[in-house]
């Protein structure tokens, strides 16, 4: 990369750079002062990684900030080589900012400004795509935006684009709260019912199968489920140590270790065996789980298969089933499982909660906690309900 050079401006005879197409005076031509604050800009500038340095007389507006954080953005929420959730929402939430506020100072954003946007957002409610949908929009979303509007001015504050004491102010406006809002409130997420789960079973390929059955085992989040592999499972001793390649917290240093009993074993054996020469592939595959779909309806026809008819792939298709299981994918197939088995809907982190609230009730909520690696005691609380049925016996004893 080609550093911006120092240049003359023979007129006044000053010193100036050119970063981002921005110019930068930096005193007398040929001065110590204007080598030094040369070098001081170029500096700031490398290590901002391309981020247009501004100066501190120069007006920023909500549109300098917002694309100077994406840039930060794109590489910074960034996990094993590819892009997290947190980016897509993160590009969701400025593009609204831009479009109501961004030729406005970022010293005038002030609380009012962030609840008008607030609003902006519960009732233009925009999908991936920028495009409007009538769906509305829940408190605990319409609060997480805000925040990230937030987290965006105040990661300004750091880079010095903007003042203190307007971050400051607008984390005075407080959240929405539950009961006090005409806003919509979602549900909170409860554990699945055991009956309901074996119900939807029968309508889903034998790798769905497995993963559901390990989920409810385990207590194992959704992503963790889907990127197993055989060289991620230690087998040396009686009870397996499943180590995931990735997992929500590993940007914490928190290790992730999930025994596998005899139970779990029994489901993993199958797939360990057909990925005992690729031991790096994933061992649940959509790819997989087409094939035998496919496979069964062919066994299900009733008319004979003619021989046009026994290969009818196309050489080159648009859309191809993938390796490994995507959170939209998993989640998808059991929804259409839910439609056909005529079950209540459920998805796949309800399988968490059920099974760290069976564990809480037999073995009490320390070894929910271990089960679940969670620090705090507090968040099992929130995943593994309280045993009412304890509850009810304390009541006959001593109510």
């Amino acid at each position: 990369m080609r550093l911006p050079k120092l240049c003359r401006q023979k007129g006044r005879n000053l010193a100036f750079v050119e970063i981002e197409t921005q110019r930068f005076y930096c005193g007398i031509w040929g001065t110590p002062e204007a080598k030094e604050k040369y070098e001081r800009l170029i500096a700031e500038w490398l290590t901002t990684k391309q981020v247009p340095v501004v100066s501190k007389n120069t007006i920023v507006t909500i549109r300098t900030l917002v694309v100077a954080f994406m840039d930060h953005a794109e590489t910074f929420y960034v996990k094993n080589g590819r892009q997290t959730k947190s980016y897509s929402t993160f590009a969701r939430v400025p593009r609204a900012l831009i479009d109501l506020y961004g030729s406005l100072s970022v010293d005038d954003f002030g609380p009012l400004s962030l609840e008008a946007l607030r609003n902006h957002f519960i009732n233009s409610r925009l999908n991936s795509q920028g495009v409007k949908i009538d769906k509305p929009l829940s408190r605990y979303t319409a609060n997480e935006y805000t925040s990230i509007v937030c987290q965006v001015l105040s990661w300004g504050v750091g880079r010095e684009m903007v003042k203190p004491e307007t971050h400051y102010a607008l984390t005075k406006l407080p959240p929405l709260k539950k009961g006090r809002t005409k806003v919509i409130e979602l549900p909170p997420i409860k554990p699945v019912s055991d009956d309901v789960v074996e119900k939807t079973l029968p309508f889903l390929a034998s790798p769905l199968v497995a993963m559901i059955r390990l989920q409810r085992l385990t207590g194992m989040r959704p992503g963790e489920v889907r990127s197993m592999r055989a060289c991620d499972i230690d087998r040396s001793r009686e009870e397996w140590i499943y180590i995931p390649w990735e997992h929500k917290t590993e940007h914490l240093d928190c290790p992730r270790l999930i025994a596998l009993g005899p139970q779990c074993q029994a489901i993993l054996t199958p797939w360990l065996i057909d990925r005992e020469q690729e031991p790096e592939r994933w061992l649940f595959s959509p790819r997989d789980s087409a094939t035998e779909i496919q496979a069964k309806k062919r066994a299900a026809r009733k008319t004979k298969v003619q021989p046009s008819q026994r290969d009818r792939r196309k050489a080159k298709p648009k859309r191809t089933p993938g390796d490994q299981y995507m959170a939209d994918s998993y989640g998808r197939a059991i929804r259409r499982a839910v439609q056909k088995a005529g079950v209540p809907h459920w998805f796949p982190n309800q399988l968490r909660y059920t099974a760290l609230t069976a564990i809480r009730a037999m073995e009490g909520v320390e070894a929910a906690q271990v089960m679940a690696n969670h620090k705090n005691i507090a968040v099992t609380e929130i995943y593994a309900e309280k045993d009412i049925a304890k509850a009810r016996e304390l009541a006959r004893k001593y109510g």
